[in-house]
């Protein structure tokens, strides 16, 4: 597994939906899968955060609509998109899972280009960026991006994780971050940065 590549988890009990999915999104992304609901939802409470999230509707020990409603109540992870794959097409269901926040709805069977496409559009849209009004003129191009991940709840282990970087190197980012926007603390910077941030 390529950590470089962008994180997809897959949330299905259908091991051959699993197997496929792992063949056909592994060559251009980094796959995880899980067969149930809770067990996703602790992956996400411990483990480096995907960024976006395919999900199964109906499953035995938690539906997907449980799941993400979950997934939206937390910080660190209500910005990941999320994007129902599911048998169910009734046009209530699919209503449902738009009102829940899901970033799109695909009906099985699916094209698997069809797919695809609309995956690389949702990770294209779902970068977050700084508000033209935030003062990022003193900040590096890199220190932006650390500023991005604060204000969506990522903690230092978890801005690491994302961006590839040593410990020691976010805490010194974060320490010339605080000096330049004039916050005393994390908690300030993180306050200034998350009434300052928008999605694309």
């Amino acid at each position: 597994m390529d950590d470089k590549k962008q994180r997809i988890m897959v949330v299905d009990d259908d091991k051959v939906l699993l197997k496929n999915a792992a063949v056909l999104l592994g060559v251009n992304y980094s796959v995880s899968l899980y067969s149930g609901g809770r067990e996703a939802l602790e992956a996400l409470s411990d483990k480096a955060l995907p960024d976006l999230i395919l999900l199964d509707v109906r499953m035995p020990d938690i539906d997907g609509y449980s799941v993400i409603i979950e997934i939206k109540s937390m910080p660190k992870c209500r910005n990941i998109p999320v994007v129902f794959v599911t048998g169910m097409s009734d046009e209530e269901d699919e209503l449902r899972g738009f009102q829940l926040g899901a970033a799109d709805y695909i009906k099985k069977p699916f094209s698997q280009k069809i797919l695809l496409a609309r995956i690389s559009n949702l990770l294209k849209k779902s970068e977050p960026v700084l508000s033209s009004q935030f003062p990022t003129a003193y900040f590096t191009e890199t220190e932006c991006k650390v500023a991005e991940l604060i204000a969506m709840g990522y903690s230092g282990k978890e801005i690491c994780d994302k961006l590839f970087y040593s410990y020691s190197y976010v805490k010194k980012l974060l320490a010339s971050m605080r000096e330049k926007s004039g916050c005393e603390t994390l908690g300030d910077l993180k306050k200034l940065l998350c009434s300052n941030i928008r999605t694309n």
